[in-house]
């Protein structure tokens, strides 16, 4: 069954409390149950937002491959606490650091069509005000940490028993290396 996984977070922008997500899909053909992939995404997560990032809430439903009427909410779980990566700069609030992985499979037009992650950090471990506002590449130590996460979402159980898929179930390549792109980007929040 390919199952929805969203984490919401919390953060202060401009006097403003933003509330963002991010949403993972698995394939949790074999025994995994909601809680164990729940537990995996926001383990994983922690590592990287700092303390001025709060987590509210992970939610997980299916199955996301079948019809509306089929898929239901399988897991709400409130979440407490913060972040535990060290902060050291503040970034602006919607610049995200970009993690993405190559599907194999490419678009109408011949483009590779990519699974990406923007994250929302709030700070990034290293200081350095350049890298903070995007001006500068993201320093190595940056990169091991979000490249550590996203091999930890991309299998979230050991065994294959939660592989990271897009919403219909197509699973990344085995070999797919995550990529983890140079700068930061803007990603406004949604409204």
């Amino acid at each position: 069954m390919i199952v929805g996984v969203a984490v919401t977070k919390r953060t202060t922008w401009r006097g403003i409390e933003e509330e963002f997500s991010n949403v993972y899909h698995y394939d949790t053909a074999l025994d995994a149950t909601s809680q164990e992939v729940a537990d995996a995404v926001v383990a994983a997560e922690r590592t990287i937002f700092a303390n001025n990032v709060f987590f509210l809430n992970v939610k997980v439903w299916g199955p996301t491959d079948g019809t509306a009427l089929q898929s239901q909410m399988l897991l709400q779980q409130t979440l407490t606490g913060s972040g535990n990566a060290a902060r050291g700069s503040d970034t602006a609030k919607e610049l995200t650091a970009v993690v993405e992985w190559d599907t194999g499979r490419k678009n109408t037009r011949g483009g590779r069509i990519f699974l990406r992650k923007y994250l929302h950090l709030g700070s990034l471990t290293e200081p350095g005000e350049d890298q903070a506002k995007g001006n500068t590449a993201l320093v190595a130590a940056t990169v091991t940490r979000l490249t550590t996460y996203a091999n930890a979402v991309k299998n979230a159980l050991p065994q294959g028993r939660a592989a990271i898929s897009d919403k219909k179930g197509r699973k990344l390549p085995i070999a797919t290396d995550a990529k983890v792109l140079p700068h930061l980007h803007t990603r406004q929040f949604r409204r």
